[in-house]
This record gives C-alpha cells, sequence and structure tokens, in this order.
C-alpha cells in the first residue's frame, strides 16, 4: 500500500533531522539513498545527509545553497503562506505483513531487494507521468508541463512502533521542480495524490511478481490492490501484528465500559469509532531496539507458537507447488480491462488503466521484477491503444513528451473511453435530437391555476405531443405539484401514462404523489428484455403511451440508451424530469445533463418548499456552486462549526424536539460510518426519553438492535413480500417497528402510507437498517420539516445540495470542525463546493479537453515544453 503526506515548509526541519537521523533510534537500519533525476543533476548520490535534505525542504540548492525560486525564509515566518507551503512530500510503500514476517525470519536479503526494486518502480512511474508543474497563463488557464524530474530521498525502514517486522521505504520528494527553461517552481502533486491507489498498486504488483520469480510463491486474492503470501499462517502474521494487538485490549475494555453504560453491543460503526480511540490511546514512540536484536526476538516468538522459518517457508512453498498446479493461464485481454474500466465511469486515463492492470493481472514467475514493471506498461500502451482517444490531438500546440498530451490537458484529466460508451452515447444523442421537433407541441388544455409561468409550461409540455420532453427541476421547485397537473390532463384525455424511476422508493413516491402507475426502470426494461415470455400486462404499454421518468439524473447511461431504444421501437413518448445538480447515478451516468445542454430542456426557476424567503435564493446559489450562498446560511445561523461528538447530541436533540412535535427530520451525512453513529446515538437518546425500551429486542443487519418504536429502513427490494395495502417491500423504505417476534422477525408499518407488513427474521438480520439518518442517496426526493446536513471533507456539492434542501421549515448545516470556528467551517463548504466526483459523459469530456486545449492566437506560447 501506499500513503502520501504532506511536509509543509514550517515542519521541514524537523522533518529533515526525523528522516536524515532515524538511524540512531533504530540501530541496524540501512541509511537513505538519493534517486530521482533531478537528485543526479544536484550531483546528489549515496546515503543522504541532513543538511541536504534540510536544503531541498527549504527550496535551496544543497550545493550551491542558492535559492531554488523564492525560498521560504525569505517571508516573515508568520506569514501563513509559510506555515501552509508545502516543502515536499512523503510517499511511504508498504510491504504486505507476510513478507516483512518472512524477512524478519529468515534474514534473506532477496526480499528486501524485491521491496526496493517494487518502490522503484513506482517510483519511476511517477517522475514519468507525475513530474510537472502548473504554470498560470491569465485569470483562467495553466499549463501543465513536463519538469527534468524528482529529487527523492528514499529510507528504507523494517519496524513499526511496536517492534514487529514492517518493511516500509518512505520516498521523500522536494517539492522544487526545474521546468525546461531552467525555472524552479512548484511539483504538481495532483497526480501523486490523486493516484495513490494506483502507485501503491504498482508497488504491490511488482513486488509480487518479483517474489513469484525468485522463489515461486502463490498469493491470496487481492483485496485493495494487495495480497499476502498464500500460505503463511494467519497465526504468524497475527503473532507480529503487536500493534493491532494492543489497540484489540484497549477496544476490549473500551467495549466492556460501553456494554456497562448502554446496556447493549456497539453497533459495527461504533465499534470502529471505539477502535479509533484506542488506536489513539496506545500510540507510542519507538522503542529504539536494535533490529539484530529484533531478530532473535522474533524468531524466539515464532517458535513459542510453534513455527520456525523453515517451516514457514516450507509451508508457503507447498501451497504455491499445489496452486501452481491448478493455476489457469493468464487469460486476461484488453477486453476484459475495457469493461472493468467501463463498470466504474465513461472516461478514464492510463492511471486508471494501470490501477486496473495491477488489480486484475496475475504474476507471471518467468519475469523478474523490472520486467514485470515494463510488462505493466506495455500492457497499458496496449489497452490504450485500442481506447478512443478525447484529447484533440488535431489542434496544433505544444504536447507534453511524458504522455504525449497537450500542454494545456492536465495529467490528471480524464481522456480515453471505448467504442461502445461513444456508440451509446451517440445514439442518446441523437435520437434525442431527432425527437425534439423545431416547435414544441404542448397540451392546451392543462389546468395552469396555482401553477407559477415555468410550472404552467412544463405540465404543458408533459402532457402535450413531443416526443421527448426535458425538464429540470431544482429541489422544492413544486415538481410533484407540476406533474400531477400534467398526468391529470393525460388521464382527463383518456392517454396512458406510466412512471419509471431509478429506485423503487422514488417509483412509488411518484405513484403516491402524481396517481401514476409507477415502478423501477430495471422492473420496465426487464420486462421488455426477457425472452421466456412478453411482457406482463402493467408493462405492455401502447403506442403513443407517456413514460414519465423521474430523478432522471440518476438514471445511467447504459440503462438510458435501453429506455430510449425501447421507445423508439414501440413508439412511446418519454418525458425525462430531473436536476442534472443533484446526485447521479453510480458507475456512468451524467446524460440528462449533456442533453439538457444539447437539446430544448424546460426549467422550473421558482422554489416554494421553504418557509423563509431568502433560502430560495441562497440554496441555488449552493445549486451552483456558488459559495456566497454559503455566507447567506452562516449570515441567518444555519452553519455551526464543532467536533463531531457535539454534532451527535445536536443531531439527536433535534430529531426528538421535531418528531415530538409533530414534524419529521432528514439527517443526512456522506459516509454509512455516520450514518450508523448518528442512528446509535438517537436511539440511546430515545431510549434515555422512555420512548423506547430496551427489554425487548431483535439483532438487524450491521450488528444494530432493532427496539419496539424504532424507525428502520429496508434495505432490498423484495417483491415477496406484501404489505396490508398489497406493495410490495421496496430498499431505503422507513418503517416504524410495532412488534418483534420470538424468531427475530418484525411487523413493520410504512411511514409512508404503505401499510404493515411482517418481515422474517432473515430479511431482517440481512436488510433492515436503524433509520434515523441516511445518506445522500437515502435522502434524495425527500420532503420534511427539518433537514439537517452533517457535512465533512468527503462531502460533495451535489450531496451538500441534497442534503440543505429536505426541510420547509429549517435546514441545518452541521460542519465537522476541530473547533468552533466558522472560518475553518466556511473553508470546509467551500472545498465541498468545488468537489463534484459523479461522473461526465465521454461526450461532455471530449468537449471539454477541446475547449482547454483552444487557447487565443495571442496567448503565448508555453516557455518549458520538452519537445
Amino acid at each position: 500500500m501506499l500513503r502520501v503526506t504532506t511536509i509543509y515548509a514550517s515542519g521541514a526541519a524537523a522533518s529533515a533531522e526525523y528522516y536524515a537521523n532515524y538511524l540512531a533510534q533504530a540501530p541496524g537500519e540501512v541509511p537513505g539513498v538519493w534517486t530521482g533525476n533531478q537528485a543526479v543533476e544536484f550531483g546528489l548520490a549515496g546515503d543522504v545527509a541532513q543538511d541536504d535534505l534540510l536544503a531541498l525542504l527549504e527550496a535551496r540548492d544543497p550545493v550551491s545553497g542558492t535559492p531554488l525560486g523564492r525560498p521560504f525564509r525569505d517571508r516573515p515566518m508568520s506569514d501563513v503562506r509559510v506555515e501552509r507551503a508545502v516543502a515536499g512530500f512523503d510517499a511511504t510503500f508498504s510491504a504486505p505483513k507476510s513478507v516483512s514476517v518472512l524477512w524478519a525470519l529468515t534474514e534473506d536479503e532477496r526480499l528486501l531487494d524485491a521491496h526496493d526494486t517494487a518502490v522503484s518502480a513506482a517510483l519511476a512511474h511517477l517522475e514519468r507521468f507525475g513530474s510537472t508543474t502548473r504554470i498560470r497563463k491569465g485569470t483562467d488557464k495553466r499549463f501543465h508541463a513536463d519538469t527534468a524530474g524528482l529529487t527523492i530521498a528514499t529510507f528504507r525502514q523494517t519496524t513499526s512502533r511496536a517492534d514487529d517486522p514492517d518493511l516500509h521505504t518512505h520516498s521523500v520528494i522536494s517539492n522544487k521542480v526545474r521546468t525546461t527553461d531552467g525555472r524552479w517552481l512548484a511539483l504538481d502533486g495532483a497526480y501523486m495524490k490523486k493516484h495513490q491507489r494506483m502507485l501503491g498498486g504498482i508497488y504491490q504488483s511488482v513486488l509480487r511478481n518479483e517474489l513469484s520469480h525468485r522463489f515461486g510463491f502463490e498469493w491470496e486474492p487481492i483485496e485493495n490492490g494487495q495480497a499476502e503470501i498464500a500460505g503463511v499462517s494467519k497465526d504468524v502474521l497475527r503473532l507480529f501484528s503487536k500493534r493491532t494487538v494492543e489497540v484489540e485490549s484497549a477496544l476490549d475494555d473500551k467495549i466492556d465500559h460501553f456494554i456497562e453504560r448502554q446496556g447493549r453491543e456497539p453497533s459495527q460503526w461504533e465499534r470502529a469509532a471505539l477502535t479509533r480511540e484506542a488506536a489513539v490511546d496506545t500510540r507510542t514512540k519507538k522503542t529504539g531496539t536494535a533490529v539484530d536484536d529484533l531478530i532473535v526476538r522474533w524468531s524466539d516468538e515464532a517458535a513459542s507458537i510453534g513455527w520456525s522459518w523453515p517451516d514457514i517457508v516450507d509451508e508457503a512453498l507447498d501451497v504455491a507447488s499445489a496452486m501452481s498446479r491448478e493455476r489457469r493461464d493468464d487469460n486476461l485481454t484488453t477486453l476484459d480491462i475495457v469493461d472493468h474500466l467501463t463498470a466504474e465511469g465513461s472516461v478514464w486515463n492510463r492511471a486508471d488503466i494501470m490501477k486496473a492492470v495491477c488489480d486484475l493481472k496475475k504474476p507471471m514467475p518467468s519475469q523478474d521484477g523490472d520486467r514485470w514493471a515494463a510488462t505493466l506498461e506495455q500492457v497499458c500502451d496496449t489497452v490504450m491503444r485500442g481506447c478512443i482517444g478525447l484529447d484533440p490531438d488535431e489542434i496544433a500546440g505544444p504536447r507534453r513528451s511524458s504522455d504525449g498530451r497537450s500542454v494545456w490537458v492536465a495529467p490528471t484529466s480524464r481522456h480515453m473511453t471505448s467504442d461502445r460508451i461513444l456508440g451509446e452515447e451517440d445514439f442518446i444523442i441523437s435520437w434525442a435530437m431527432d425527437a425534439q421537433e423545431p416547435e414544441p407541441a404542448p397540451s392546451l388544455t392543462v389546468e395552469v391555476e396555482g401553477l407559477d409561468v415555468m410550472q404552467a409550461e412544463v405540465a404543458g409540455a408533459v402532457a402535450g405531443n413531443d416526443r421527448l420532453v426535458l425538464a429540470v427541476g431544482p429541489a422544492g421547485a413544486g415538481k410533484t405539484t407540476t406533474l400531477r397537473t400534467a398526468v391529470n390532463d393525460l388521464h382527463e384525455h383518456s392517454r396512458l401514462v406510466f412512471g419509471v424511476a431509478p429506485s423503487a422508493k422514488a417509483a412509488r413516491v411518484l405513484e403516491r404523489e402524481t396517481g401514476v402507475c409507477s415502478d423501477t426502470l430495471a422492473k420496465l426494461l426487464y420486462e421488455w428484455e426477457r425472452r421466456d415470455r412478453p411482457p406482463g400486462a402493467e408493462f405492455d404499454l401502447p403506442t403513443g403511451a407517456t413514460v414519465l421518468v423521474d430523478e432522471a439524473g440518476m438514471v445511467g447511461t447504459f440503462a438510458l440508451a435501453r429506455l430510449l431504444n425501447l421507445a423508439d421501437r414501440q413508439h412511446w413518448r418519454l418525458v425525462l424530469i430531473g436536476d442534472h445538480h443533484q446526485l447521479q447515478a453510480v458507475g456512468r451516468g451524467g446524460m440528462f445533463h449533456e442533453l439538457c445542454m444539447t437539446g430544448r430542456a424546460i426549467e422550473l426557476n421558482r422554489i416554494h418548499r421553504f418557509t423563509e424567503p431568502w433560502e430560495a435564493a441562497a440554496s441555488l446559489q449552493l445549486r451552483h456552486g456558488d459559495p456566497r450562498g454559503l455566507d447567506t446560511y452562516i449570515e441567518h445561523d444555519r452553519v455551526i462549526a464543532a467536533p463531531f461528538e457535539e454534532h451527535l447530541q445536536l443531531i439527536a436533540s433535534t430529531w426528538l424536539d421535531t418528531t415530538s412535535n409533530g414534524g419529521n427530520v432528514a439527517v443526512t451525512a456522506s459516509t454509512n460510518e455516520h450514518v450508523d453513529r448518528i442512528n446509535a446515538v438517537v436511539q440511546n437518546l430515545r431510549i434515555g426519553a422512555g420512548q423506547l425500551s430496551p427489554d425487548v429486542s431483535t439483532p438487524i443487519g450491521g450488528g444494530e438492535r432493532a427496539l419496539i418504536g424504532d424507525v428502520v429502513v429496508t434495505r432490498q427490494n423484495d417483491r415477496r413480500l406484501e404489505t396490508s395495502v398489497g406493495e410490495p417491500v421496496r430498499n431505503r423504505e422507513s418503517w416504524t417497528v410495532a412488534a418483534i417476534g420470538d424468531d427475530g422477525s418484525l411487523t413493520v408499518s410504512s411511514n409512508g402510507g404503505a401499510g404493515h407488513v411482517n418481515l422474517p427474521a432473515d430479511y431482517t438480520r440481512q436488510h433492515v437498517r436503524l433509520g434515523y439518518a441516511a445518506t445522500e442517496h437515502g435522502n434524495q426526493g425527500d420532503t420534511v420539516t427539518v433537514g439537517i446536513e452533517l457535512a465533512t471533507v468527503a462531502t460533495t456539492q451535489r450531496g451538500l445540495y441534497v442534503g440543505v434542501t429536505r426541510g420547509r421549515e429549517d435546514n441545518k448545516i452541521l460542519v465537522v470542525t476541530d473547533s468552533h470556528d466558522l472560518d475553518e467551517a466556511r473553508d470546509i463548504l467551500e472545498r465541498v463546493l468545488a468537489s463534484d466526483r459523479s461522473d461526465v459523459p465521454a461526450t461532455t469530456q471530449r468537449r471539454r479537453l477541446a475547449e482547454m486545449d483552444a487557447r487565443p492566437s495571442t496567448r503565448p506560447e508555453p516557455r518549458c515544453v520538452l519537445p
């Protein structure tokens, strides 16, 4: 694995002292060594000296002492730019525990050599593709130029803080890089930071192949890019994971106290929080014990549980021999890799390909690590040749020598796709263009009383005769009222309309609030694509039927292409309504946005949901990522800065107060961990308030327990389970527990008017969770009395917008901070507004890359581009 941390200028001296002098605290380790093309240019070779490393971290030439650009020390040390200025990066590569243990017990230098080879391979890739700098041209343009290379000091260490075997290398990378015209500028760390997982994957893949080549080892399945040597006893691995054991011992005490205090076992995520606390409580400095002494100790410890190094090696080789006899040839193809990439997004780059290759390609023992590293790059080249490039190659201009792309395009930009993806997107766009006539054909009989101007226009279009209607509805814009009016008009004229949505919960809301028969889009497609029988009567829609697609922004590209193809064959009308600024599909998506940008889309522009007049305009500012909206929320005391634990108590008390007064609450968080912590705290507060009794409970999913009166959610669609009013159990549906059976089953009543149902014990244990909070996907589409958004650095702009627009009367933004400083909270929220991790269609990305590359003729050519 790889972890990249930033070394700031304020800590440069301390960092240089630690890295250069760690041998005094760890006798027996080897000194750090220099690597990187720029280190060679400096004349740095061999062991790392503290003065040289400090000079680089202070932006000085280690030989002459001359400044490399503008040194930090020329500014006042009180200047905040010095405190936060980046001096360098520490990229730490860590071997799997089984490799560390084998080295500790055998002292086989080949294991260390294999580790060094793998580290060198990853750093070589970084230097080739990630050694760039950004140079500003004007106010909104930057070009990304290759540099002469990196200056890296590598420090290999073999022990952990608990004196366990822990083979790892700190690679300290100077932030100063030289352009081809001799200027010293800052390294663009985006490539390294964004692609930590990929760089770590190269290290792990080369290490696996080198050890397979040298020893014949086989490997356990790869998880998050890493695998252990097959056949190394789990008991041995645990023996040399004392740090883990220390944490677990402290954790046991914390769990005992938790049970004594709460009267129950902690949930999965409460346990995770307690684990983090235990890790902090047991953190210590290294003891300074010599490595030679530790090697003797490690051998004795292994012997104490019946293992010697020959036994461990023999077992690993025996398992490898058995696995090799069953090994199938590596038939990984370019198509397999592209399919893997396609499942994750519409566009990718070389780093994405490399990550997939490292995760999917099995070792080839015939190749050593150096050759394998070259093979990985060659496979990437092969895959890239089979992809469709989106970088505008036909535009003349400077290009980087590292990856051949325009200097105006960032190295992290995704710029490749597949024929299949472009084919689907081209079909969607072409169909949409053909389906929209130059002049719209709205219904003239829609009852528009009570609608605003744009609501009336959307309702007329939905009830009209256009083959395709595109409608955008921001949160709170009255989409439901608009659709209900249009559906009534369609029904009055005996025109069939059928509703679909990406989720069963959204489909039910659409049906309940508009009166249109609805189901999931997946179900409609399944009924028409199955070969054993015609579609069911409910889905066998006649020619001219209107198919209303709600939450269209969450429909994936593949599903949308299939729907349009089906609509074309059956001559249906399609109405796509949603909000491209809210959450998108998981995987490939974004085509609703593209259609709205290129086609005729009607947008509802008045917000009706909120009690407070100011909130409508402020919410729209957040929708567009405008940070000025934050000032309005802060001005009205809607933003609260506090540590997470304080927010938990506020969330729980707000939930209790609001529901006690007859209202309802939508608590939105960005991670499942935070959702589970919130659920547990609200449940405990209700117990303390006497609303729930812990005397009778049953286990549900995630290690939680449900009590009578608890709010729970079902997390899997099951059409076999029907409620008292004949509706199926749906994913993300909210219920209240009415009774608990002796077998662990639950009788629950719907909080949305869907009746009651008995949930069998198996379903309860696997697919029921507490429901006091949800992620953005769980709450999108809900309207409640009070909305609470728990915002962290993991929150995205789309997620924030969803969470802060659920409540009619009040919406709070609770920002997790170290203090109660609103400036800190605003800084976090500004970063949230700039974060959009949704998928971008290949068509859109091709246009964006062309816009990046397009330069006015008056703009000067970049001065520092390698030929």
